[in-house]
């Protein structure tokens, strides 16, 4: 099979791209009409995963999660460096020959197509800036990234149906670290890491009916957790905060420009938020 958005060729079982991420038979630029080429250093992304459609979702909308999403790099230092460097010389050493094969296949792709420096430019990623509007052209997709800080003030809070109390506190930043503290009535749930945020374009239907486009910006947010612990009676972490196989939480974020209300849609109907479709944050800035 051969991917339409960076060219190289992989397996037909394959779900996705190994190089750039993209869904194994998703359209891309290179399976339309070619007008220029231009060939961008991407970050490195996860892979795009479709998110559960919502019963509240409009019709025939497209909830999947954005397409872009960098890794930070890991902050532990001393033996886990040394064992993550072990680790990946042996990945280093058995994957080369297929690394090999798909550096071939991305440069034989990029050699048929010429940059047109006249007619194309290269694009700088964009910045959410609250009641800013951000054009859609799928022919030359831009993303636009946001800090979960400024959506939020740093700090927010909500409480659950169940009585559950969730806060979430935020440090500035594109990628800035995150502590999600809960008191479910049983015990306590701390969970840190690092967040992710990108802006969804109206055009790409992912908002909620509930939170239409004419009040609420839409964007797709990401929690990779570092470290995570429970103190309670169960003695275990309790699966309601169970993550997903990449140790991640996928959310769809509403924000008002003109009142600063914050809303949090699970995308993985997971039980975080027990029975609530929605989380409703109350932003106060930090003291």
């Amino acid at each position: 099979m051969k991917c339409q958005h960076c060219g190289i060729n992989f397996d037909d079982s394959e779900r996705e791209c190994p190089m750039c991420g993209a869904r194994a038979g998703s359209k891309g630029r290179l399976g339309e009409p070619r007008k220029s080429m231009r060939v961008r250093d991407e970050e490195p992304e996860r892979a795009k995963r479709t998110g559960s459609a919502r019963p509240k979702a409009q019709t025939g909308a497209r909830r999947a999660r954005a397409s872009v999403k960098p890794i930070r790099e890991n902050k532990k230092n001393g033996k886990g460096k040394i064992a993550v460097i072990a680790v990946a010389a042996v990945l280093l050493i058995n994957f080369l020959p297929l690394l090999t094969d798909i550096a071939d296949n991305f440069a034989e792709s990029v050699s048929t197509y010429q940059f047109d420096s006249e007619a194309d430019e290269w694009q700088e990623d964009l910045y959410y800036v609250p009641g800013e509007t951000y054009p859609y052209d799928p022919d030359n997709y831009q993303s636009v990234y946001a800090a979960l800080y400024d959506l939020t003030g740093g700090y927010a809070a909500a409480t659950l149906s169940d009585g559950s109390v969730l806060e979430l506190d935020v440090q500035p930043g594109e990628m800035g670290d995150y502590t999600l503290i809960m008191q479910d009535g049983t015990g306590s749930y701390l969970e840190s890491g690092y967040t992710w945020c990108a802006y969804n374009y109206p055009e790409e239907e992912m908002y909620n009916e509930a939170y239409p486009p004419e009040q609420y910006d839409c964007f797709t947010l990401c929690l990779t957790m570092d470290e995570n612990a429970y103190e309670g009676a169960q003695g275990g972490i309790p699966e309601r905060y169970a993550l997903d196989e990449y140790g991640e939480r996928w959310f769809f974020l509403y924000y008002a420009p003109e009142t600063g209300a914050v809303v949090l849609e699970d995308m993985e109907g997971s039980d975080l938020f027990g029975a609530d479709e929605f989380v409703f944050f109350e932003p106060l800035e930090n003291g």
